[in-house]
């Protein structure tokens, strides 16, 4: 991976992560529950068990619906529909890229 694709998803994780409740105060992240991140936080574009961890339940909190097909991510936002192909990237990144997408289609 190169450094400015690396940076990317550096940036779209740190946006990913303020979406879904954590918070950087002082240069310490938390949770959303308010506990001190201790051991780094979830690096979302590169597991996808973090985003069902973490993505899932804030997108179902806000009502948006979701699937992953064969080929594909979906995303709906009340009639805001995205999809993000993941044959060029791995699953957990599509997901976080249709996400981001939605975020900034407001």
């Amino acid at each position: 991976m190169g450094n400015n694709q690396r940076a990317n998803q550096v940036r779209l994780n740190h946006e990913l992560l303020l979406w879904a409740g954590f918070t950087l105060t002082n240069g310490v992240w938390s949770y959303p529950d308010g506990v001190t991140v201790d051991d780094g936080v979830p690096f979302f574009p590169e597991d996808e068990t973090l985003c069902f961890k973490w993505l899932v339940p804030a997108i179902e909190e806000k009502g948006w619906f979701w699937r992953i097909t064969s080929k594909y991510v979906v995303l709906d936002k009340q009639g805001d529909y995205h999809e993000v192909s993941y044959r060029d990237h791995n699953t957990a990144l599509a997901f976080c890229l249709a996400i981001q997408k939605l975020i900034r289609s407001k």
